[in-house]
């Protein structure tokens, strides 16, 4: 009986679950004039999108650096987001770095 409900879950949860590339969520910061900014980000397997505002992806640019001075809060890190036209600074908890090398190619 718990193996035909955890294929129906399966199943539901394909169907009514996240669509596109939107597959899990976090909290992340950006700097944006002069100040810091919060905003939910969405991770997706070649992207992550900032308050449905702002695209990270190797495609759209590439990190630079990660700094962890000055953050925003406490056990963030910085990175700095380097895109053709602009420098964008996302801030993110620590624990959330190995999610985010797994779609951005972070500097060693």
């Amino acid at each position: 009986m718990s193996v035909l409900f955890e294929i129906l879950g399966s199943v539901l949860g394909e169907a009514f679950g996240p669509s596109d590339e939107v597959h899990q969520r976090g909290d992340g910061d950006v700097f944006l004039d002069g100040e810091w900014h919060e905003g939910e980000l969405f991770f997706g397997p070649t992207k992550i999108i900032w308050a449905e505002r702002i695209i990270f992806s190797d495609a759209e640019g590439r990190v630079e650096q990660i700094v962890d001075q000055d953050p925003p809060h406490p056990n963030f890190v910085v990175l700095r987001f380097r895109r053709p036209s602009d420098v964008v600074l996302l801030a993110v908890h620590r624990r959330e770095l190995k999610r985010v090398g797994a779609i951005l190619t972070l500097p060693l």
